[in-house]
């Protein structure tokens, strides 16, 4: 059970060697020690000028792990591996998400299989997801996929963290956690190579038969009847389907039942933004039929 798993847990962010700590103790009782610290950085105006200035002193008082990994040493230069945890983490910051619900795209999140967790950054104005890799040698690649599979769909993704073993997560807390204790590894498919005899021929649906329209009307039922807690996960996904219909003049059509639906008064111009960047994202991801040549 990956809650079992053993890594590197540090007094603060300049330990270097740290001692073997399970996940289930740092996710849920290791905090205890630093809430104080997390509270007060919580409380901090996040509109000054100085934040980050402020925020340094206090995360240098938190303690942290390497989500990836049990090291012997970590140091710049010298990290020496004992074992990998199977471990990814995802981190969401504040100004990258600020145009959606914190919650909902927290959950949203969690709806991934493989994710294991989702909760809260120390700092709390953005969060962090622990997914678990069928390789966990090929940690970079894993990282690489989830940045672009998740930017694609206008998520953007701190490409800073989550690559290397030694990438550091500040220990937290949030009192509305998400966890399950068998997330299903994620596993990358292997590369295949086209063959260069391959004559196949392949043609956009343009959303234009009975299945585009089906589709187009499929979304648009979605979004009349969507509820909160669930609007930005059905405008993501309806939005990228139909962009992949290949048929530009779909979007205001969307547009205008996210504007009509009630559940989204105040919040139009951010969930109909959300849905022109995944129906863009599904335009250059189009809805193919496969042909004779």
């Amino acid at each position: 059970m990956w809650l079992d798993k053993t890594v590197s847990l540090y007094k603060n962010h300049f330990d270097n060697t740290g001692i073997p700590a399970n996940y289930r103790d740092i996710l849920f009782c290791s905090f205890a020690k630093d809430i104080n610290t997390i509270i007060s950085l919580r409380k901090l105006d996040r509109t000054a000028q100085d934040y980050k200035l402020q925020t340094k002193p206090l995360k240098s008082k938190l303690q942290c792990y390497t989500p990836a990994a049990l090291l012997a040493c970590k140091a710049e230069g010298n990290v020496i591996e004992i074992h990998r945890t199977g471990i990814m983490q995802l981190d969401f910051d504040k100004e990258d998400i600020c145009m959606y619900d914190l919650q909902e795209l927290k959950a949203c999140v969690f709806n991934l299989p493989f994710i294991g967790f989702c909760g809260l950054s120390c700092s709390g104005g953005g969060f962090y997801a622990l997914a678990l890799i069928a390789e966990p040698e090929r940690l970079n690649e894993y990282a690489e996929h989830c940045f672009k599979v998740l930017l694609d769909l206008g998520i953007k993704v701190d490409q800073s963290k989550g690559k290397k073993v030694e990438n550091l997560r500040y220990v937290s807390y949030d009192a509305d956690m998400l966890y399950r204790e068998n997330p299903t590894p994620l596993k990358l498919k292997p590369f295949k190579p086209k063959l260069a005899t391959l004559t196949k021929k392949y043609t956009s649906t343009k959303g234009t038969g009975i299945n585009g329209n089906s589709t187009l009307k499929n979304a648009l039922t979605a979004l009349q009847s969507v509820q909160s807690g669930h609007r930005w996960e059905t405008v993501q996904k309806f939005s990228y389907t139909v962009g992949g219909l290949n048929n530009p003049t779909y979007l205001q059509q969307l547009i205008n039942t996210i504007q009509s639906n009630p559940a989204f008064t105040g919040e139009e111009t951010k969930y109909s933004e959300c849905a022109k960047v995944c129906f863009n994202a599904g335009l250059l991801n189009p809805l193919k039929t496969l042909t004779h040549a």
